[in-house]
């Protein structure tokens, strides 16, 4: 699908307040005490991300619907999150190098134990992070879009701004992590959420950015645990060259789904 297409065919939310309650909802909990005096936070604001998908199949199904698709076979959707991972990580990358960023979120000091319980955590709740998260930046791209289409009458320039806004946005919440280097760290996350909307856009499909948003996440988690260093690494180096076999090799080309 060109993507001239693609940003005309975003919906216009009607109802922008549910998204603004929900999405203001989850930024309360995130960044204020508010959680303080609960005896497990991050268990509660993992299932405010779990809400997020109940959210976009219910109250946001007319306009968030369609980007849960079901075409497409099983290779198709391990193909797109595999693009999606790769080519995230290269934007980052590459911000990081211009940017002369080593390791600003500090996670180079962190180090797990490897155990199964471990493990099985951590899946389960970057499952919940890639799910909610993608959907979460979602609804703040759909609130502001609706909002600048009705005043700018323009679909692409609006869809530029409202994504480099959100991209830059969902950077900036990350801060918390090295606040000496807040704006390298919004840079680099927001480069890779750019590439995140781009594939959003062309292949209208969400699936494969929660998949690829889990993954990454929990590959960087099990990167610092004991026995485990260099994973990160090497699976990317596994998703480049399955890519490089599926597209030349087998000459399989990725189905866009909803042309």
């Amino acid at each position: 699908m060109k993507m001239k297409n693609a940003v005309n065919s975003i919906p216009v939310v009607k109802h922008p307040m549910p998204y603004l309650m929900v999405v203001i909802g989850f930024l309360v909990l995130l960044r204020t005490p508010l959680l303080a005096g609960v005896s497990n936070p991050e268990l509660f604001l993992m299932g405010y991300l779990g809400f997020f998908l109940i959210f976009s199949v219910t109250v946001g199904k007319k306009e968030m619907g369609p980007f849960y698709n079901k075409g497409g076979s099983l290779i198709n959707l391990i193909a797109m999150t595999g693009m999606v991972y790769f080519f995230g990580i290269l934007a980052e990358s590459v911000a990081g190098s211009f940017l002369s960023a080593n390791d600003p979120q500090l996670l180079d000091q962190l180090t797990y134990p490897l155990t199964a319980t471990y493990v099985v955590h951590e899946l389960a709740r970057y499952s919940l992070v890639g799910i909610g998260e993608e959907i979460f930046k979602f609804c703040l791209f759909l609130i502001l879009y609706g909002v600048l289409v009705r005043v700018m009458k323009n679909r692409m320039i609006s869809c530029i701004v409202s994504v480099l806004v959100t991209s830059f946005f969902f950077g900036l919440l990350h801060m918390n992590y090295n606040f000496d280097q807040w704006l390298n760290i919004t840079l680099i996350i927001g480069s890779g959420t750019v590439v995140y909307f781009y594939f959003l856009f062309k292949y209208r499909t969400i699936v494969p950015l929660m998949l690829a948003h889990a993954l990454q996440d929990f590959l960087v988690t099990m990167e610092h645990t004991e026995g485990l260093s260099g994973i990160y690494m090497l699976f990317l180096t596994g998703i480049v060259l399955c890519w490089f076999i599926a597209r030349f090799g087998l000459g399989y080309k990725l189905k866009v789904l909803d042309e």
